[in-house]
């Protein structure tokens, strides 16, 4: 009896603790946001300030700052390419004659609803407008215009704060390898100590591999997608290129967004072609630039980047992603490879005697 109640009195404490840890969590949650994704810039970074470090003999800090500033430059330099070309595209939809838009759309409509009354289908034109003019009122009267402004204000002043506080914080981790560890221990039991650091250890040399792989795919699939759309003579190649190898960070939704992106813009663009086999073929060549460069990509760098730089099985990650984009999303996709990267280590240190973590940790 005294057993179970010790035991009891354990497992409530337990409860409880995880419970104060949750809330902690949630209350720090934006500066557990900010270490985090500092510590992932520190990793990039990482390489570059131990070549610098050592083969330039750069000290410490001065190696830290010239490899944050570098990736710094990188983003800056992609945002101020493309930058110009979205304001330019966004002057161009600005300048189209809607009224011309709106009298083909019409055209569109009849020639939709003659089909739809040869397949038996009867919808009067009247009941498309009035459903279409319902959720426009619908829209309009959810969009508080006052709500909406201060809620710009609140983003861009938190989306600043989070920027200072990101490389404020990335400088120390470079500078430090070791701080990120410091921070951690600094809530674990000593007897952990040592299996905590193994994780660590190991998350960093597999996480860096996938996080420098999912970078250079990026750039790969930008350059593939916007060569692709030039040599096609889509208008504005670089920007919708750019912007559909950002958006393949998104496991395998990522390219089809940016695939009806590109076709929604370049049909909005070339309006006056009408629903002619000139507008159909230059939609079939944005499409095919797309299936192309995914198909390359899944074959190619998805193979190296996810299997190699994480040390799993294609088919496993597959498996992951779609859970976590079930449960979470598109967030859940993004993160599913990187936490699940972490999960399989520590399970590994903590849990190698199951079977079940032998099989899926062996090769790490």
């Amino acid at each position: 009896m005294i057993d179970q109640a010790k035991r009891r009195k354990r497992i409530i404490g337990a409860v409880i603790g995880l419970l104060a840890l949750a809330a902690v969590l949630y209350w720090l949650s934006d500066l557990i946001i900010y270490i985090l994704v500092a510590f992932l810039i520190s990793m990039l970074g990482r390489p570059l300030v131990k070549f610098l470090n050592k083969r330039l003999a750069f000290p410490s800090a001065i190696a830290s700052i010239v490899s944050l500033m570098l990736i710094i430059g990188i983003i800056s330099g992609i945002c101020w390419l493309i930058f110009p070309m979205f304001v330019n595209q966004i002057q161009q939809l600005s300048k189209l004659d809607y009224t011309q838009i709106a009298s083909q759309s019409s055209g569109w409509m009849e020639n939709f609803l003659a089909w739809l009354s040869e397949k038996n289908i009867h919808i009067t034109r009247e009941q498309i407008n009035s459903y279409i003019a319902q959720t426009a009122n619908q829209i309009w009267e959810a969009i508080n215009l006052e709500g909406v402004l201060v809620n710009i204000v609140n983003k861009v002043s938190s989306f600043s704060v989070a920027i200072f506080s990101i490389i404020f914080i990335s400088f120390f981790f470079l500078r430090d390898e070791k701080l990120f560890k410091k921070i951690v221990f600094l809530f674990i039991p000593d007897r952990q100590v040592k299996r905590v650091e193994n994780v660590i250890q190991s998350s960093e040399y597999l996480l860096t591999r996938y996080f420098i792989g999912l970078s250079i795919e990026m750039i790969c699939m930008m350059t593939i997608l916007s060569l692709g759309l030039w040599a096609f003579g889509i208008q504005n190649a670089l920007l919708y290129g750019c912007i559909g190898g950002f958006l393949n960070i998104i496991p395998y939704i990522g390219p089809v967004i940016g695939a009806v992106l590109t076709c929604v813009v370049t049909l909005l663009n070339n309006i006056d072609l009408g629903l002619s086999m000139d507008m159909f073929w230059l939609l079939v060549k944005v499409v095919g630039v797309f299936v192309g460069g995914n198909m390359i990509d899944n074959m190619l760098l998805q193979t190296f980047i996810y299997s190699t730089s994480v040390k799993a099985h294609p088919l496993e990650i597959f498996l992951v992603i779609l859970v976590a984009g079930n449960l979470l999303g598109i967030w859940g996709m993004i993160l599913a490879i990187p936490c699940y990267t972490v999960l399989r280590i520590f399970a590994k240190e903590f849990f190698k005697d199951t079977k079940v973590v032998r099989e899926l940790t062996r090769n790490i």
